[in-house]
């Protein structure tokens, strides 16, 4: 059965020092977070059909990790806004992001309120894309 909740449910892909220091930066949001280490742990969250909103991944994974978790996220339903974060950002992974239907990159280092933004916008994203589909079936 899918789970859902009226508050803002994030999911921080990464080590621990990562997911404290993510913990920290985003506490003003009092949102419910979800820590993952592994692809298994994201493996747990699906099949329990867990409702996530932002899912904020790294992208200094192995390829074979990143791709492993992309999977997994996949299979959220409904499908989270993606946030990736990295040590730079070029053109090709900003691309890459939004053609593989992530919603932005967002470039280390970065203040709480830098990361509160970009998860609220990415919150935003799905607010509207469900607004524009709904519209849309409206008009069928």
């Amino acid at each position: 059965m899918t789970q859902r909740h009226s508050e803002l449910r994030v999911l921080v892909a990464g080590p621990p020092h990562v997911q404290a220091e993510f913990r920290r930066k985003l506490a003003d949001l009092h949102a419910a977070f979800l820590f993952v280490c592994r692809t298994s742990d994201l493996s747990q969250l699906v099949r329990n059909r867990e409702l996530v909103h932002v899912v904020v991944l790294p992208t200094a994974l192995q390829k074979v990790d990143w791709w492993a978790l992309w999977n997994e996220i996949c299979l959220l339903n409904p499908r989270p806004a993606l946030l990736i974060y990295a040590h730079t950002a070029s053109f090709q992974l900003w691309s890459s992001v939004l053609e593989s239907g992530g919603y932005d990159v967002i470039v280390e280092p970065f203040s709480g309120e830098e990361l509160q933004g970009a998860v609220l916008r990415a919150e935003r994203s799905l607010e509207d894309e469900s607004q524009d589909e709904f519209s849309d079936f409206l008009n069928e």
